[in-house]
């Protein structure tokens, strides 16, 4: 592995990193500053901490299939982040998760999370996309509006 990808891989494993403080509840480790003051947490790591740790709740054959997000206030570097991860449903084939982010008591992020485990389709919903002639080969708009 060369250096290059062994230090990224490093940061992701940062990144992404969390404590599980409790059943359900986990705390950032080390938060990167966004990119306008600084002091903001950056919003990506905040989505990725809190798909991270719904996915510590969950099975391994269960993958994310629809997620919602919702940032409600900004988050500050210098104080770590509490994922309070609530288990809505645990089903055969779907799982839903409800992360609260909260700093200092207060909720400063929600997601809420639909896993799913991967099974063949039962219904086809639509037709294959017809074979077209390419841009290039179609006629002129110009033309096509004068007939």
């Amino acid at each position: 592995m060369s250096k290059e990808v062994e230090e990224l891989d490093e940061l992701l494993k940062t990144f992404l990193n969390l404590e599980e403080i409790d059943v359900n509840i986990y705390r950032s480790t080390h938060l990167l500053p966004g990119r306008k003051d600084g002091r903001r947490v950056y919003g990506g790591q905040v989505v990725g901490q809190a798909l991270m740790a719904a996915n510590n709740t969950i099975s391994s054959e269960f993958h994310p299939h629809s997620l919602h997000c919702q940032f409600i206030a900004p988050g500050d570097i210098s104080r770590p982040i509490i994922y309070d991860v609530t288990r809505i449903r645990d089903g055969k084939s779907f799982c839903s998760r409800l992360v609260k982010a909260l700093q200092n008591g207060t909720i400063i992020f929600t997601m809420i999370i639909s896993f799913h485990i991967s099974e063949p389709d039962s219904i086809k919903h639509q037709e294959p996309i017809p074979e077209l002639a390419p841009p290039n080969e179609c006629e002129d708009a110009t033309d096509f509006f004068k007939r």
